[in-house]
């Protein structure tokens, strides 16, 4: 595999948690490989309590030559009441991912995956008064999507509109539908994917004001009084992408 980009990204699963014995299975090995930028703080727990260091419990990361991050929890002088549900959780500013593994004694583990982002969040416009929010999501099993804007969960309603489609077994294309847009639907908007496995989440901004420009004194800063909207001339020959915004002295306008 090679190197990856140098920008920055909410953490993945390059390779979901595998467990493998050592020492005649005195010796358990959780092991993962995660990618994300810059690099994720991880947290391990067993049930809903975080696991710390101790002699019998090891936590290791360690960057690998192809700058992702291998991820090992190490259990010595296992027991019987070891069992149980163990969680990796790893995040940074741009999001966090989580994936779980059930070590038990009588059978075998269980399979499946958390959810992780095969699509980051994207914005695209359907019409004039129209935005859609997509991402698409792998995991096993079907998670449960929630959609937040400035940290409050969004409701079907005539202003949002959710809809999660399955693709095949365990891809979801997921889609917030945003209706009659003005500039006060700016903000902080996330998703959430949930399973019984783990979960991941990741934001996307909604913005229409420019915060780059400095404030002029005795002006008003450059502002969008209303979103972009793409149109088609009468005679069908060109198409003209048009804004309104207010700004003293006159904006400098770049495309």
């Amino acid at each position: 595999m090679g190197s990856l980009s140098a920008e920055n990204y909410a953490p993945r699963f390059v390779h979901k948690p595998q467990l493998r014995q050592e020492d005649d299975g005195n010796r358990l090995i959780f092991e993962c490989e995660l990618a994300g930028s810059p690099q994720p703080n991880v947290y391990w727990f067993r049930g809903d309590s975080q696991i710390s260091e101790d002699d019998r419990t090891y936590v290791r990361v360690q960057e690998t030559p192809n700058r992702t991050f291998l991820v090992v929890l190490e259990l010595n002088d296992v027991v019987e009441s070891d069992a149980g549900l163990y969680k990796v959780k790893a995040k940074n500013k741009f999001g966090e991912v989580a994936a779980s593994i059930n070590l038990n004694f009588s059978r075998d583990q269980v399979d499946g995956m958390a959810p992780t982002f095969a699509i980051k969040p994207s914005i695209q416009q359907t019409n004039e008064t129209t935005l859609v929010f997509h991402c698409s999501i792998v995991a096993d099993p079907r998670p449960s999507i929630s959609w937040f804007r400035n940290g409050v969960k969004v409701q079907d309603d005539p202003k949002f509109q959710v809809l999660t489609k399955e693709v095949n077994g365990y891809t979801f294309d997921c889609s917030l539908f945003l209706s009659d847009v003005t500039v006060e639907d700016a903000g902080k908007y996330k998703v959430t994917a949930r399973n019984d496995l783990g979960e991941s989440n990741a934001t996307i901004s909604l913005n229409f004001d420019s915060d780059e420009v400095p404030v002029p004194k005795n002006g008003v800063r450059p502002t969008f009084t209303g979103r972009p909207v793409i149109r088609q001339t009468e005679d069908d020959a060109r198409i003209v992408f048009e804004c309104k915004l207010v700004g003293d002295p006159l904006p400098e306008i770049s495309w």
